[in-house]
């Protein structure tokens, strides 16, 4: 039950980061929501540019 509340959670770090910008995050969540956001959709994108790298190095298997 604790997951499904963290991923209202993040539904609602996402709309605050999208409709205010950072200042507002860092306004209404706090410092620690804010990086744990940018680090969330950091590793979202490396993710995304790792995974087609590895396929095409032959490392995983598509």
């Amino acid at each position: 039950m604790e997951s499904v509340q963290s991923m209202k959670g993040l539904k609602e770090y996402r709309r605050i980061w999208k409709q205010e910008g950072i200042k507002g995050l860092v306004a209404k969540a706090g410092w620690k929501a804010t990086i744990l956001l940018f680090l969330f959709f950091l590793i979202k994108g490396l993710l995304w540019l790792a995974i087609p790298y590895l396929v095409a190095q032959g490392l995983i298997d598509a």
